[in-house]
């Protein structure tokens, strides 16, 4: 459990939903200690208690150190309304309308560690896939599917390096993902995301 926390407002937004809005969203469910949650990230599952304004990980690292970006991230999944089901077209941060001016600078798509550990070990980021639950797809040199959030895949497309070019990650969502979250929360989601991704094993094996 991290000790940064969100800010107390979103914990009081949190406790004045309906129960009911929260338990419609895809892998949430409440737990038998009143108005407590269960939510999925990943492979991961976490334990929300709004009125001790407390995240815990249940499993598989309960001891895993949560930041404050990954904090505020999972309650505004809990905030959002259920956006409906995937369209199934694959969009880029830059399809959206005003996404080229917002995804740009200190905005623009944190990906660079994915192209920095995994832009000569595609094989070593296919491995890293499997373990979270990735999905392989037929993109670029190699691509996965993450699944932070059952019906928000987030796709990490990979082009190897060479001699002329260094290695480059681009991001693809699909664009369902707009009905969820605004900007600023799909740049969190990235964030978090690729962090997991690049430091799930360094972690796991602290813990």
């Amino acid at each position: 459990m991290g000790c940064a926390q969100p800010h107390p407002f979103h914990w009081e937004d949190l406790r004045s939903r309906p129960r009911g809005e929260i338990l419609t969203l895809p892998g949430v469910q409440a737990l038998s200690d009143g108005h407590v949650y269960q939510a999925s990230f990943l492979n991961a599952i976490y334990r929300i208690d709004p009125q001790k304004e407390l995240i815990e990980e249940i499993s598989p690292c309960p001891n895993r150190f949560l930041t404050q970006e990954f904090q505020i991230l999972l309650l505004r999944y809990l905030l959002a309304p259920h956006a409906g089901n995937l369209t199934g077209e694959l969009v880029s941060e830059k399809d959206f309308p005003g996404g080229s001016t917002f995804f740009q600078g200190p905005h623009a798509m944190p990906v660079e560690p994915i192209a920095r550990n995994y832009g000569t070990a595609p094989q070593s980021f296919l491995s890293k896939g499997r373990e979270l639950g990735a999905e392989s797809m037929n993109l670029g040199d190699v691509s996965l599917t993450f699944y932070p959030f059952p019906l928000i895949p987030v796709t990490y497309v990979l082009w190897e390096g060479d001699e002329e070019f260094a290695p480059s990650v681009t991001c693809l969502f699909d664009r369902s993902i707009a009905r969820w979250f605004e900007f600023d929360m799909i740049f969190t989601l990235v964030l978090v995301l690729t962090d997991r991704i690049v430091n799930f094993e360094t972690r796991r094996s602290e813990e």
